[in-house]
């Protein structure tokens, strides 16, 4: 009995403590629990806040927005460029069109602007006029791109560019119905290959009356005809050409290595005032002068040349401007006499051959060559008349001529200077002395113009394509003079891809 009433003891106080720490736990729990539920009223309640912060923030910001677009509406409305005339914009975006290698893009971009921008340049056809177009897609869609083309150029003159991305044994011009463009006065046709030269002659290939025609090579290697690409072009001669196209004024055919002319034809092409011939087959040069009689200039680049036996003099009347780019021989100079020739371009690497066609040609008032020793003082005898000097390298003798020499400075009656800046051809020192003894009026503090002379109106700085990015560049364009000129850039008259800073201190 002791030891069941000991237990019975033992668990009465065990059940108590047990008692005891159930309350405090049940209390505990309820303290937690009341926490629980007020912190989690709390966090309903941050959430009703969150979600009408969230709410303010996204009517605010659509308010915002509401109220930005209303200012950019009104800003525009009172932007004066919505106050300029339509030929001030007109004149903007031919501007921009020119500028551009991508016309047509520039185009369309300013004709999706706005609906009064659209009118304008749908009414502006010289924003359309100078077409750049690929062949190589289908008939359908080359159809349908010249039917658009059409109505926007209206009757302005039109320069019509055509050529191949793609490397294919057809052009297609056959497809493009250029009879549809009322005015087309150019056309340059870029060949993938040199045998599509006879897609241009094919009758199939229909194209208006057109005054300027330019046909050039973008194959990668002209040097690499091949002995069955020859024997494809026999009988391929320049007059077919001409029959061709018969009311061209102006021909310019570049890198077509197979092109032969015979001077046995005879024949006279009257109607062609410019010509230029570049990296072609053997041409008899004195047979073409004759048959172009009316010719007013003429370019040569890379020709071969070739004197029939028995040649006889060649008097021609109109020629003004005698390019040479590259001969490998000049045997046929002798034989030509142009009373109206005011310019001689040349490229030659012996500018010796030269002089006794100068001396022959008093009418002479512009002459572009390499330089070699003695040449300006040789050009001061034979022709002291000229106005416009080029040359290419030294120009010691013209700005010290006075311990080169001369007796007097050269070429008295020059007006204009054109230096080629090939890399470092020009220096500083160069173009200061240059400056300082031709160009500055006697008037400067700094000038050294002989009292005989009148300054230089010009001076003309020829930059070629590997040139433009070049940190020589600096050396001259850093001096005082420089930019104290009055300056114009423009593309030079004579030398494909090249650029002409031209310079005026008077």
């Amino acid at each position: 009995m002791r030891g069941l009433c000991s237990l019975a003891d033992s668990h009465a106080r065990i059940a108590s403590f047990l008692e005891t720490e159930l309350s405090r736990a049940e209390a505990v729990h309820q303290s937690i629990r009341t926490r629980y539920e007020e912190q989690f009223s709390e966090l309903e309640a941050t959430r009703s806040q969150m979600h009408q912060s969230h709410q303010l923030i996204s009517t605010l910001s659509t308010h915002r927005d509401q109220i930005r677009g209303e200012l950019a509406r009104i800003t525009s409305i009172l932007h004066p460029l919505r106050r300029f005339p339509s030929d001030i914009l007109q004149c903007i975006f031919e501007t921009c069109t020119q500028a551009s290698e991508m016309p047509l893009a520039v185009a369309i971009t300013l004709s999706h602007v706005c609906q009064r921008w659209r009118t304008i340049a749908l009414s502006t056809p010289r924003l359309w006029n100078r077409i750049i177009f690929s062949t190589d897609r289908n008939s359908n869609d080359i159809r349908a791109f010249w039917e658009w083309i059409s109505p926007r150029v209206r009757n302005v003159e039109t320069t019509v560019q055509l050529k191949d991305n793609v490397y294919k044994t057809s052009l297609g011009l056959h497809n493009c119905p250029l009879t549809l463009i009322p005015n087309l006065v150019t056309l340059d046709i870029i060949l993938s290959e040199i045998y599509l030269i006879f897609e241009v002659i094919d009758v199939k290939f229909q194209v208006p009356p057109i005054k300027k025609l330019i046909i050039r090579n973008n194959s990668s290697d002209l040097d690499e005809i091949t002995k069955l690409e020859q024997e494809v072009f026999i009988g391929w001669r320049l007059e077919k050409l001409l029959d061709r196209f018969e009311s061209l004024e102006q021909l310019d055919i570049g890198d077509i290595p197979t092109m032969t002319q015979s001077p046995e034809h005879g024949r006279v092409f009257s109607q062609i005032k410019v010509l230029s011939l570049g990296y072609t087959g053997p041409l008899y040069i004195l047979s073409i002068l004759a048959s172009f009689s009316q010719l007013e200039k003429v370019s040569f680049g890379h020709v071969e040349t070739v004197v029939a036996a028995g040649q006889t003099p060649v008097v021609h009347q109109s020629l003004r401007i005698l390019q040479i780019n590259s001969f490998d021989d000049e045997s046929w100079l002798p034989f030509l006499s142009c009373p109206s020739l005011t310019a001689l371009v040349t490229a030659s690497e012996d500018p010796h051959h030269f002089f006794n066609f100068i001396e022959r040609h008093p009418t002479l008032e512009r002459i572009e060559m390499e330089n070699c020793e003695g040449l300006l003082k040789r050009l001061t005898e034979i022709a002291p008349q000229i106005k416009h000097m080029g040359q290419s390298g030294s120009w010691t003798d013209f700005s010290n001529w006075a311990n080169r020499g001369f007796h007097e400075p050269p070429l008295p009656s020059l007006e204009v200077a054109t230096m080629m800046d090939d890399l470092n051809d020009l220096s500083a020192i160069t173009f200061e002395a240059i400056v300082r003894s031709r160009a500055l009026p006697s008037f400067h503090p700094q000038s050294l113009l002989h009292p005989s002379l009148a300054p230089l109106k010009e001076i003309h700085v020829l930059i070629k394509p590997e040139s433009l990015d070049s940190v020589i560049l600096d050396r001259w364009k850093a001096t005082e003079y420089y930019h104290s000129a009055k300056k114009r850039f423009v593309k030079a008259e004579m030398w494909d891809d090249c650029e002409e800073i031209i310079l005026s201190w008077v």
